[in-house]
């Protein structure tokens, strides 16, 4: 999916909630090059901190394969940030009143 639009959005608005932060930063986060795995580790685990509802949906992702840290690629981070910001930008349309 294309987020640049919701991304622009937020990035034109004076002031930000604690989940449309989020959702910059994910986006942020899969924008760099090289990717870096430290960071990304960190968003990843502030997002499942900030939003549990989240980290429970896409745990439950049949295409989520849980491994021990050390195992875990880029791949991997890609896709578990990836699937946080569908379910955060979803999240955001809902509270906007976009999802009913």
């Amino acid at each position: 999916m294309d987020y640049s639009f919701l991304i622009d959005f937020l990035r034109l608005k004076h002031e930000i909630t604690s989940l449309e932060k989020d959702i910059l930063d994910t986006w942020n986060e899969l924008q760099k090059n090289p990717f870096d795995m430290d960071s990304a580790n960190k968003q990843i685990l502030s997002n499942k901190i900030s939003h549990p509802d989240i980290a429970v949906k896409v745990n439950a992702l049949p295409t989520t394969i849980a491994k021990p840290q050390s195992q875990v690629t880029e791949v991997d981070n890609r896709y578990i940030l990836q699937c946080q910001l569908a379910f955060l930008a979803g999240k955001e349309m809902e509270e906007q009143g976009y999802g009913k």
